[in-house]
């Protein structure tokens, strides 16, 4: 990071605007997640408003996201930096290229390990719907297609905000790559916290793997990448398990 770009994120410590928005992410977006999660669905609703109220929230959701980004780019934009210098640049291209794939060949395999295990399972193990998470795992058909619109939101904005945005304005405001990808790693999780105390540490695990592979590779694009690939791969893994289960459920009729 060259010495202009240094003072500028510098110069977003004692910027409103930039509190506010670290105060979103820190406070807002776990409470927000919390409540959308837990939220019942209308009491006695079919399938199709079922089906309705989970695109409501997908939706809303994806429009939440981008409204923080836009509020991110605008806020950098006022103190002389730009998007590249947030993290969404190429950096060097073939490490870029070269971990990036790398990385995706590792998501393949490992899901599908998972889909081979959800298929071979009895259905009744194969259950996604006994947690408040059912309401957010979708089913395949329109539901499958917002959600894979929600994952590239999710891989987009959310390393712009958790990773692009956290980390250099920690490292501003401590002088420490390591505290900067610590505690980032550590808010990362926390808005994550509506999955419960382990889906936070998991989520704070991965969120420190992003970290790094930004800081390694100097740009967002390899873990906005990967982030979009692993969430829109377990949308299908939860899409399977609950087909599964329905078709177990019918079976037993």
């Amino acid at each position: 990071m060259d010495q202009a770009t240094l003072t500028a994120w510098n110069g977003l410590l004692a910027s409103p605007a930039g509190w506010l928005l670290t105060f979103a992410l820190v406070i807002i977006v776990p409470i927000r997640g919390y409540l959308t999660l837990h939220a019942p669905p209308p009491r006695d609703a079919g399938p199709i408003a079922l089906s309705a109220t989970k695109l409501a929230r997908y939706w809303k959701t994806i429009a939440w996201q981008w409204v923080l980004v836009a509020a991110l780019l605008l806020i950098v934009r006022r103190h002389g930096l730009s998007a590249a210098d947030v993290g969404e640049r190429l950096g060097d291209a073939r490490v870029t290229a070269g971990v990036t794939a790398a990385l995706l060949a590792i998501v393949v395999v490992v899901f599908a390990i998972i889909f081979w295990r959800i298929r071979r399972a009895p259905p009744r193990v194969s259950s996604a719907g006994e947690s408040p998470m059912r309401y957010l795992a979708p089913g395949f058909g329109r539901e499958m297609v917002v959600f894979a619109l929600l994952s590239v939101t999710a891989g987009i904005c959310e390393e712009l905000l958790y990773r692009g945005w956290l980390v250099n304005v920690l490292r501003a405001a401590t002088g420490s790559t390591g505290a900067a990808v610590g505690v980032g790693s550590a808010i990362f999780g926390i808005a994550h916290a509506y999955q419960g105390v382990g889906g936070m540490l998991r989520t704070m695990f991965v969120g420190l793997q992003f970290a790094l592979l930004f800081v390694y590779v100097d740009s967002l694009i390899p873990g906005q990448v990967l982030h979009a690939a692993f969430d829109l791969a377990a949308g299908l893994a939860m899409a399977t398990a609950e087909a599964r289960r329905r078709e177990a459920r019918v079976a037993t009729c």
